[in-house]
């Protein structure tokens, strides 16, 4: 009687979920973030190559790169770098080699909040990893605070970033901090299951180290699969603290689980 008791008490247990599938959160190629985080357990990467014509005639290429790892439920872990750095300026040798290094976590904290957004706040720090001398970096610390705010609209998702930063100044710069403020709004169409376009507008405040950045970048992005999407695009300066123009191309994919959900 006790072992048919047993038996009849096992078989009515639930039985375990399967794990759900990888499915990405794109953050390229805009300079917005959106609130949403990678799911939790999952390690997803997204990495590209671009290359910009400068006001005066320079050029640089790069290859950022962002790891972001779902901590918790709403809660990711960040590391990212402007990758491999090659900086030909005008008249000038040209240098190359690894950026700086910046870790980060972003919360979102809300979920269909005001105005239906879902908000989150992301706070991220870039140690001065690189060679300043060679141009390739900052050569002090920055710290950077990010309020965002993100919605869906039916085939319309749509990014608004707040940005503050506090940007570290060598002795040869006078030492210190400069604040910088910048804000972005990205808004993103649905074509199809498959296709989806992409135009943001954004802007940074003039600092002692650079002019006022205001540009605008229009992307297409092919989701390949759940779990990763391809992108490409270009980014026209309006301003002559930008670049003349960015082209670029790059993907986000879901490596694999380093924990169960």
């Amino acid at each position: 009687m006790r072992i048919q008791q047993a038996l009849v008490l096992l078989l009515s247990l639930p039985l375990r979920a399967e794990d759900p599938p990888i499915e990405v959160n794109p953050n390229r190629p805009t300079f917005a973030t959106p609130a949403n985080t990678t799911q939790p357990g999952v390690a997803e990467l997204e990495w590209g190559l671009q290359r910009s014509a400068l006001r005066d005639d320079g050029t640089t290429f790069g290859t950022p790169t962002l790891l972001k790892l779902g901590l918790l439920k709403d809660l990711e872990f960040r590391v990212s770098t402007p990758g491999f750095l090659r900086l030909e300026p005008a008249g000038a040798a040209a240098t190359s080699g690894p950026g700086d290094l910046s870790l980060g976590l972003q919360w979102c904290y809300f979920h269909d909040g005001l105005f239906g957004t879902d908000q989150a706040i992301q706070v991220a720090h870039t140690f001065p990893t690189a060679a300043m001398a060679q141009g390739l970096g900052n050569g002090a610390p920055i710290d950077i605070l990010t309020l965002i705010f993100s919605r869906d609209a039916g085939p319309y998702h749509i990014d608004v970033n707040l940005l503050e930063s506090w940007i570290g100044l060598t002795s040869d710069q006078g030492g210190g901090r400069a604040a910088q403020t910048a804000g972005t709004v990205s808004i993103t169409r649905n074509l199809n299951e498959a296709w989806s376009i992409t135009g943001e507008l954004y802007a940074l405040q003039s600092t002692p180290l650079n002019a006022r950045v205001v540009s605008n970048l229009w992307a297409v992005a092919y989701k390949v699969s759940k779990r990763l999407v391809l992108d490409a695009g270009v980014d026209v300066g309006l301003t002559h603290g930008a670049p003349r123009f960015t082209v670029f191309t790059g993907l986000t994919v879901g490596l694999g689980r380093f924990h169960k959900p």
